[in-house]
Protein backbone atom coordinates (compact mmCIF):
# COMPACT_ATOMS: atom_id res chain seq x y z
CA UNK A 1 0.00 0.00 0.00
CA UNK A 2 3.01 2.39 0.72
CA UNK A 3 4.57 1.56 -2.81
CA UNK A 4 1.21 2.86 -4.44
CA UNK A 5 0.70 5.45 -2.50
CA UNK A 6 4.52 6.78 -3.09
CA UNK A 7 4.01 6.15 -6.95
CA UNK A 8 0.34 8.43 -6.40
CA UNK A 9 1.89 11.14 -5.09
CA UNK A 10 5.02 11.17 -7.28
CA UNK A 11 2.48 11.35 -10.45
CA UNK A 12 0.85 13.82 -8.75
CA UNK A 13 3.72 16.10 -7.94
CA UNK A 14 4.78 15.43 -12.14
CA UNK A 15 1.38 16.83 -12.85
CA UNK A 16 1.96 19.79 -10.56
CA UNK A 17 5.39 20.37 -11.70
CA UNK A 18 4.07 20.59 -15.63
CA UNK A 19 1.16 22.97 -14.16
CA UNK A 20 3.68 25.25 -12.57
CA UNK A 21 5.71 25.18 -15.66
CA UNK A 22 3.36 25.92 -18.24
CA UNK A 23 1.55 28.66 -15.69
CA UNK A 24 5.13 30.20 -15.50
CA UNK A 25 5.26 30.30 -19.53
CA UNK A 26 1.87 31.61 -20.13
CA UNK A 27 1.80 34.17 -17.51
CA UNK A 28 3.85 37.15 -18.50
CA UNK A 29 1.47 37.33 -22.10
CA UNK A 30 -1.32 37.21 -20.33
CA UNK A 31 -0.37 39.66 -17.87
CA UNK A 32 1.24 41.87 -20.73
CA UNK A 33 -2.38 41.89 -22.53
CA UNK A 34 -4.19 42.75 -19.13
CA UNK A 35 -1.57 45.44 -18.82
CA UNK A 36 -1.85 46.83 -22.15
CA UNK A 37 -5.82 47.01 -21.65
CA UNK A 38 -5.52 48.74 -18.59
CA UNK A 39 -2.86 50.94 -20.06
CA UNK A 40 -5.44 52.12 -22.69
CA UNK A 41 -8.45 52.16 -20.32
CA UNK A 42 -6.62 54.32 -18.15
CA UNK A 43 -5.03 56.30 -21.07
CA UNK A 44 -9.01 56.46 -22.03
CA UNK A 45 -9.95 58.13 -18.54
CA UNK A 46 -6.83 60.26 -18.22
CA UNK A 47 -8.03 62.02 -21.76
CA UNK A 48 -11.61 62.22 -20.89
CA UNK A 49 -11.04 64.30 -17.50
CA UNK A 50 -9.12 66.87 -19.59
CA UNK A 51 -10.88 67.75 -22.06
CA UNK A 52 -13.77 68.02 -19.66
CA UNK A 53 -11.98 69.43 -16.58
CA UNK A 54 -13.05 72.18 -14.87
CA UNK A 55 -9.56 73.63 -14.64
CA UNK A 56 -8.91 76.17 -17.02
CA UNK A 57 -5.03 75.45 -17.07
CA UNK A 58 -5.78 72.55 -18.76
CA UNK A 59 -8.75 73.12 -20.55
CA UNK A 60 -9.68 75.96 -22.78
CA UNK A 61 -13.16 75.12 -22.58
CA UNK A 62 -13.40 74.71 -18.59
CA UNK A 63 -15.09 78.34 -18.03
CA UNK A 64 -18.88 76.32 -20.11
CA UNK A 65 -17.84 73.04 -18.25
CA UNK A 66 -17.80 74.89 -14.82
CA UNK A 67 -21.03 76.38 -15.66
CA UNK A 68 -22.41 73.23 -16.79
CA UNK A 69 -21.49 71.67 -13.53
CA UNK A 70 -22.77 74.74 -11.23
CA UNK A 71 -26.03 73.91 -12.67
CA UNK A 72 -26.26 69.93 -13.30
CA UNK A 73 -25.53 70.03 -9.48
CA UNK A 74 -28.16 72.64 -8.57
CA UNK A 75 -30.93 70.33 -9.97
CA UNK A 76 -29.20 67.32 -8.04
CA UNK A 77 -29.60 69.92 -4.70
CA UNK A 78 -32.88 70.37 -5.74
CA UNK A 79 -33.84 66.71 -6.24
CA UNK A 80 -32.60 65.47 -2.99
CA UNK A 81 -34.49 68.39 -1.18
CA UNK A 82 -37.87 67.04 -2.63
CA UNK A 83 -37.26 63.67 -2.48
CA UNK A 84 -38.56 63.16 1.16
CA UNK A 85 -41.44 61.96 2.39
CA UNK A 86 -44.09 60.60 -0.02
CA UNK A 87 -41.46 61.17 -2.79
CA UNK A 88 -38.68 59.14 -1.27
CA UNK A 89 -37.71 56.24 -3.30
CA UNK A 90 -38.02 53.12 -1.24
CA UNK A 91 -36.59 49.65 -2.14
CA UNK A 92 -39.82 47.38 -3.02
CA UNK A 93 -40.80 45.05 -5.43
CA UNK A 94 -44.13 46.47 -5.67
CA UNK A 95 -44.48 48.04 -9.28
CA UNK A 96 -47.57 50.12 -7.75
CA UNK A 97 -45.76 51.20 -5.11
CA UNK A 98 -42.43 52.45 -7.06
CA UNK A 99 -45.34 54.37 -9.53
CA UNK A 100 -46.73 56.34 -7.01
CA UNK A 101 -43.79 57.21 -5.62
CA UNK A 102 -42.32 58.37 -8.62
CA UNK A 103 -45.17 59.89 -10.08
CA UNK A 104 -45.53 62.06 -6.23
CA UNK A 105 -41.58 63.19 -7.00
CA UNK A 106 -42.13 64.19 -10.99
CA UNK A 107 -45.05 66.39 -9.52
CA UNK A 108 -42.75 67.93 -7.27
CA UNK A 109 -40.04 68.32 -9.55
CA UNK A 110 -42.20 69.91 -12.21
CA UNK A 111 -44.07 72.10 -10.16
CA UNK A 112 -40.40 73.80 -8.88
CA UNK A 113 -39.64 74.24 -12.06
CA UNK A 114 -42.37 75.11 -13.43
CA UNK A 115 -40.25 78.15 -15.27
CA UNK A 116 -37.62 76.02 -16.56
CA UNK A 117 -36.88 76.30 -20.43
CA UNK A 118 -34.68 74.32 -22.73
CA UNK A 119 -31.14 75.43 -22.60
CA UNK A 120 -31.26 76.48 -18.85
CA UNK A 121 -28.64 73.17 -18.70
CA UNK A 122 -27.58 72.78 -21.79
CA UNK A 123 -26.47 76.71 -22.26
CA UNK A 124 -25.91 78.14 -25.96
CA UNK A 125 -22.44 78.39 -24.19
CA UNK A 126 -21.82 75.03 -23.29
CA UNK A 127 -23.82 72.96 -26.60
CA UNK A 128 -20.84 73.42 -28.74
CA UNK A 129 -18.43 72.36 -26.44
CA UNK A 130 -20.32 69.14 -26.32
CA UNK A 131 -20.86 68.89 -30.45
CA UNK A 132 -16.94 68.66 -30.01
CA UNK A 133 -16.61 66.14 -27.14
CA UNK A 134 -19.02 63.93 -29.21
CA UNK A 135 -17.57 64.06 -32.63
CA UNK A 136 -14.46 62.39 -32.62
CA UNK A 137 -16.10 59.06 -31.44
CA UNK A 138 -18.67 59.38 -33.86
CA UNK A 139 -15.92 59.57 -37.26
CA UNK A 140 -14.39 56.58 -39.24
CA UNK A 141 -15.29 52.51 -38.74
CA UNK A 142 -15.67 52.59 -35.26
CA UNK A 143 -17.60 55.73 -35.54
CA UNK A 144 -20.38 53.46 -38.10
CA UNK A 145 -20.64 50.77 -35.29
CA UNK A 146 -21.46 53.79 -32.61
CA UNK A 147 -24.38 55.10 -34.48
CA UNK A 148 -25.13 51.38 -35.20
CA UNK A 149 -25.68 50.81 -31.75
CA UNK A 150 -27.50 54.22 -31.20
CA UNK A 151 -29.92 53.38 -33.87
CA UNK A 152 -30.65 49.94 -32.73
CA UNK A 153 -31.33 51.12 -29.21
CA UNK A 154 -33.27 54.21 -30.13
CA UNK A 155 -37.01 54.37 -29.58
CA UNK A 156 -39.64 54.63 -32.11
CA UNK A 157 -39.64 58.09 -34.10
CA UNK A 158 -41.99 60.59 -32.20
CA UNK A 159 -42.49 59.00 -28.99
CA UNK A 160 -40.38 60.58 -26.74
CA UNK A 161 -41.33 64.42 -26.13
CA UNK A 162 -38.37 66.96 -26.11
CA UNK A 163 -39.73 69.06 -23.76
CA UNK A 164 -38.58 70.12 -20.04
CA UNK A 165 -40.21 68.39 -17.45
CA UNK A 166 -41.89 66.19 -19.52
CA UNK A 167 -42.05 62.33 -18.55
CA UNK A 168 -40.56 59.95 -20.44
CA UNK A 169 -42.61 57.33 -21.86
CA UNK A 170 -42.94 54.00 -19.95
CA UNK A 171 -43.76 51.83 -22.87
CA UNK A 172 -40.20 52.81 -24.46
CA UNK A 173 -36.92 52.08 -24.25
CA UNK A 174 -34.06 53.87 -22.63
CA UNK A 175 -31.29 53.33 -24.74
CA UNK A 176 -28.06 53.55 -22.96
CA UNK A 177 -25.21 55.73 -24.12
CA UNK A 178 -22.12 53.75 -25.71
CA UNK A 179 -19.15 53.60 -23.61
CA UNK A 180 -17.18 55.37 -25.62
CA UNK A 181 -19.75 58.48 -25.81
CA UNK A 182 -20.35 58.42 -22.13
CA UNK A 183 -16.80 58.49 -21.27
CA UNK A 184 -16.09 61.59 -23.18
CA UNK A 185 -19.06 63.62 -21.58
CA UNK A 186 -18.60 65.53 -18.04
CA UNK A 187 -20.13 63.02 -15.39
CA UNK A 188 -23.56 63.77 -13.84
CA UNK A 189 -24.23 63.52 -10.27
CA UNK A 190 -27.15 60.78 -9.57
CA UNK A 191 -30.17 60.59 -10.14
CA UNK A 192 -28.98 62.19 -13.41
CA UNK A 193 -28.36 60.22 -16.69
CA UNK A 194 -27.58 61.22 -20.15
CA UNK A 195 -29.55 59.78 -23.13
CA UNK A 196 -29.42 59.80 -27.09
CA UNK A 197 -32.85 59.29 -28.73
CA UNK A 198 -31.68 60.26 -32.56
CA UNK A 199 -29.44 62.69 -32.84
CA UNK A 200 -30.53 64.30 -29.85
CA UNK A 201 -28.47 64.77 -26.42
CA UNK A 202 -31.24 64.24 -23.11
CA UNK A 203 -30.37 64.81 -19.54
CA UNK A 204 -32.99 62.19 -17.91
CA UNK A 205 -34.06 62.00 -13.90
CA UNK A 206 -33.80 58.42 -13.67
CA UNK A 207 -35.82 58.41 -10.64
CA UNK A 208 -38.68 60.83 -11.72
CA UNK A 209 -38.56 59.18 -15.13
CA UNK A 210 -38.70 63.39 -16.08
CA UNK A 211 -36.89 64.97 -19.13
CA UNK A 212 -34.44 67.75 -16.75
CA UNK A 213 -32.91 69.56 -20.43
CA UNK A 214 -31.80 68.38 -24.18
CA UNK A 215 -29.90 69.44 -26.76
CA UNK A 216 -30.91 68.57 -29.94
CA UNK A 217 -28.75 67.57 -33.12
CA UNK A 218 -25.72 67.03 -30.52
CA UNK A 219 -24.98 63.39 -33.06
CA UNK A 220 -23.65 64.51 -36.71
CA UNK A 221 -25.90 63.68 -39.82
Amino acid sequence: MRVHYLAYLAAGLRWLAIAVLISACSTPKATERVAATSTATDVAIEQSKQKTSTDPAVNPNAAALAEFKKRVDAYADLHQDLAKGDAKPHETADPAKIDVTKNTLASKVQSARASAQPGDIFTPGVQPVFRQLLAPELKGEDGRDTKAVLKDDAPAPGTVPFKVNAKFPENQPRPTVPSNLLLSLPPLPKPLEYRIVGRHLLILDTSADLVVDYMLNAIPA
